[in-house]
């Protein structure tokens, strides 16, 4: 799967669990979810899912918890990654 494949899935992921899209600076377009902010970044050879509670972290692109996943991943396993972590 290419990186734009990989933002799409996610995020329409995110918007179908009830997140809202928003635009943190410098961290650019982040969700947020239960008081929780999540955002997808993807680099050259995996992508991440981070997300923190503190909105001053998020918006200083300081994220506590990152999971880097694989590029040779389904579709079916992202969304049971970002549920995973969303019940978490």
């Amino acid at each position: 799967m290419d990186k734009a494949e990989i933002r799409t899935i996610a995020e329409n992921r995110f918007y179908e669990l009830g997140a809202e899209k928003i635009e943190l600076q410098p961290s650019g377009i982040c969700w947020t979810l239960h008081g929780e902010f999540f955002k997808v970044t993807t680099l050259q050879d995996f992508w991440v899912m981070e997300w923190t509670d503190n909105c001053s972290y998020a918006s200083n692109y300081c994220f506590e918890d990152v999971d880097p996943m694989p590029y040779d991943i389904s579709e079916e396993e992202i969304l049971e990654h970002i549920d995973k972590v969303l019940r978490r």
